[in-house]
């Protein structure tokens, strides 16, 4: 049987508080009447979910804000202040971890590298350490979960990352339950490119586009895409990567068990190992016979080394080969290109430019809007708190009872 489709009265009700939530996030500071008109709703029921809001000690009042014709009204905020959550990033050389109130603002962070020889239980005994210590920082106030941004396929219903890339053995940890039993309080696990086009949608305001195309550039490629405001997550989690499409079927040979997949030629790692592999033979070259790493090779790209700007064009130029390919996929409106390779932001919106310029016809490529921006590691915890802060937003009571033993969530509803 076909599920159910239909809306019950409470059903409207939790909707109609989530929007009026959301509305309130994305303005800040707001008077009832700007939420009447932003949301459609008579200003008798936004009066009365904000009165509701602020019983349960989500919204509160904040002072007199100016309205139309410079009526002045008492402005509600979210209390967001009394709300944390941790968002965690794991990649495959190092984890990234914060504590943020639920505008997505820090609070504390920290950062740890993962030992080169290190196993994934190791790794996750870092990770349970760094949480406790973020939790440890919050003087009391509500938890309302963690965050957790996985480098994917992430498969939700099993709660565990299929496989990573170079960093073998996480299949075999059910992540979010250990850290949910850990804790006491809801662990939801997304694959980081979801994450990051979520943080991306919230952020764009009233106009984000139908479709939006986030490419994360980093060790490896991924991918996140949001249609209409939805995720597209894929059947269980495997959708999005990006990075193991093919652009040389007789090429390298990679972990996931395909040939020639995009990020053997454009993913940091990659940078650092065709860096090394150049400078083997230039032996006139200043770093003649060794192995930089690509925040290295990235800087003397930066600075004008012709070497160096050679190779990070070659990788530029095979990024854009895969979005191109995502673009005459999906059809997106928006594409979003951020995490380590965009450390060259400049350099890298500019071979994305051309790249696109000579396989996309005109007609189509300008519809898209094309955004190259630099992604430091507040980003990357705050993509992987919008998860928390999703849950929050779809249904705010529950928030009084998340830290109280609530189980463990795979990804947002």
């Amino acid at each position: 049987m076909a599920d159910k489709q239909g809306k019950n009265q409470s059903d409207l009700l939790t909707l109609n508080r989530s929007l009026i939530l959301r509305l309130t996030r994305r303005m800040r500071v707001c008077s009832r009447s700007d939420l009447a008109r932003a949301s459609g709703l008579t200003k008798a029921s936004v009066s009365d979910i904000a009165r509701q809001l602020i019983d349960m000690g989500v919204l509160w009042e904040v002072g007199i804000v100016s309205g139309q014709k410079n009526r002045r009204s008492i402005g509600v905020s979210i209390k967001q202040s009394s709300f944390f959550c941790v968002g965690v990033r794991l990649t495959r050389k190092n984890i990234q971890a914060g504590l943020f109130d639920i505008a997505g603002d820090p609070l504390t962070q920290t950062r740890r590298d993962i030992a080169p020889n290190a196993k994934p239980e190791d790794a996750m005994a870092l990770i349970r350490e760094m949480v406790g210590e973020l939790l440890g920082q919050t003087g009391g106030r509500a938890v309302i979960g963690i965050g957790l941004a996985l480098p994917g396929p992430v498969i939700y219903d099993e709660g565990r990352i299929a496989y990573m890339s170079v960093f073998r053995g996480w299949e075999n940890i059910r992540i979010g339950d250990e850290l949910s039993a850990a804790f006491h309080m809801p662990v939801m696990m997304e694959h980081d490119g979801v994450c990051f086009a979520l943080s991306e949608w919230q952020d764009m305001g009233e106009n984000p586009g139908k479709v939006l195309l986030c490419v994360l550039a980093g060790q490896g490629i991924g991918a996140g895409m949001i249609i209409d405001g939805q995720a597209m997550r894929g059947a269980f989690g495997a959708s999005g990567e990006l990075g193991h499409t093919s652009v040389n079927p007789s090429g390298i040979r990679c972990d996931c068990g395909n040939y020639g997949c995009l990020e053997q030629y454009c993913g940091t790692l990659a940078l650092e190992r065709m860096a090394g592999e150049r400078l083997r033979d230039m032996p006139d070259h200043p770093l003649y016979n060794t192995k930089p790493d690509a925040a290295a090779v990235m800087r003397l790209a930066r600075e004008g080394d012709p070497v160096f700007v050679r190779l990070f064009r070659q990788c530029a130029r095979y990024l854009g080969y895969g979005i191109v390919n995502a673009i005459n996929f999906i059809n997106p409106d928006v594409v979003v290109v951020t995490d380590e390779l965009a450390q060259c932001e400049d350099l890298l919106r500019e071979v994305l430019t051309e790249t696109l310029a000579q396989r996309i016809p005109d007609r189509i490529l300008r519809r898209i809007k094309l955004v190259v921006k630099q992604s430091g590691s507040v980003n990357a915890m705050r993509a992987a708190t919008s998860l928390v802060v999703e849950r929050f937003l779809n249904n705010p009571p529950a928030s009084q009872n998340l830290s109280e033993g609530a189980e463990h969530e795979n990804h947002t509803a």
